[in-house]
């Protein structure tokens, strides 16, 4: 899996993490545990005292990412009506570590792939989530520039590209042997998506919003987390989450609380999410998440079950 962009090239430890700590921000000491709790595409995450997370760039693309993701969140704090990231420590370059990253009071709840959802539960979390991207979409161009943000570094609606790359992952989907696709209808689905012209507007967009990202505590959805792609763009690039983790039949709800959504947008939107969860899945396997794998391969499910030879 050499080359995928979920591999680290910054290596981080514990010690490097305490020293970092303890250097710039004396207020958290004694630091009595430091735990790993994850490593997303970008970041290496760390509980520190049970009680704040630390997020530590991984990748060297990911250090501008963090400092934009700074910016943009505390100006987000009154905007919002779900729980996000409110970065407190702002942790500088220095001998340890030569990046910027941050810290902020954790969010309780459990991942989107890891709650034991049930249908009931994903459609409780629907209003509340519809609410949050009204929201954070009612925000145009003009004022997401004023708040720090600049369009995403990682477009996703540059749709040859992003064509490009999901060829050459369900290849290796297909060789791996984590699921049978019946290629015929994924090319169906890749001549559709090339044929979608989407409109120009832009607006403040998540920018990587799926299960993952999805924070739920006793079934309820509890804030959305990991704002490092946060930036400008085509809103289809959140709605892909109502496609890939929501059922079908109540989709009428979401846009009855949302608002419209043009057909063009609502399309690359499902196009997106089959993107997102056929990605999912070649991850999830290479970081030995069986739960996320399972979910990968419901979000297809959810998109065109057909797209899945005997699943």
């Amino acid at each position: 899996m050499s080359g995928e962009r979920w591999h680290a090239d910054i290596q981080i430890t514990e010690e490097l993490v305490k020293n970092c700590l303890q250097d710039q921000f004396p207020s958290l000491t004694p630091i009595e545990k430091i735990e790993c709790i994850g490593e997303g595409w970008d970041n290496k995450v760390f509980l520190v005292n049970k009680k704040i997370i630390f997020r530590f760039p991984r990748r060297k693309i990911a250090v501008e990412l963090i400092e934009r993701e700074n910016k943009v969140l505390k100006n987000l704090q009154s905007i919002l009506s779900i729980e996000i990231p409110n970065p407190k420590y702002i942790g500088q370059p220095t001998s340890h570590y030569s990046y910027s990253f941050h810290g902020y009071k954790m969010i309780k709840g459990t991942s989107g792939c890891h709650a034991q959802l049930n249908d009931q539960d994903r459609i409780t979390s629907l209003a509340p989530l519809s609410i949050f991207l009204k929201q954070l979409h009612s925000i145009n161009e003009n004022q997401a520039l004023a708040m720090g943000a600049k369009p995403q570094v990682y477009d996703r609606t540059e749709v040859n590209k992003v064509v490009e790359t999901l060829n050459e992952r369900v290849e290796k989907i297909v060789t791996r042997k984590l699921c049978s696709i019946n290629k015929d209808y994924f090319k169906d689905e890749m001549r559709i998506a090339q044929t979608i012209e989407l409109p120009s507007e832009k607006c403040l967009v998540h920018g990587d919003l799926y299960c993952r990202h999805l924070m739920f505590n006793k079934g309820q959805l509890t804030g959305i987390i990991d704002w490092g792609d946060v930036g400008i763009n085509n809103r289809s690039v959140d709605l892909s989450v109502i496609w890939s983790f929501y059922p079908n039949s109540c989709h009428k709800k979401f846009l009855e609380t949302y608002g419209p959504v043009d057909p063009a947008t609502w399309q690359y939107a499902r196009f997106l999410g089959l993107y997102s969860a056929l990605t999912m899945m070649i991850y999830a396997n290479d970081i030995g998440d069986p739960l996320l794998v399972k979910e990968a391969i419901d979000a297809i499910k959810r998109i065109r079950r057909e797209l899945l030879f005997d699943e």
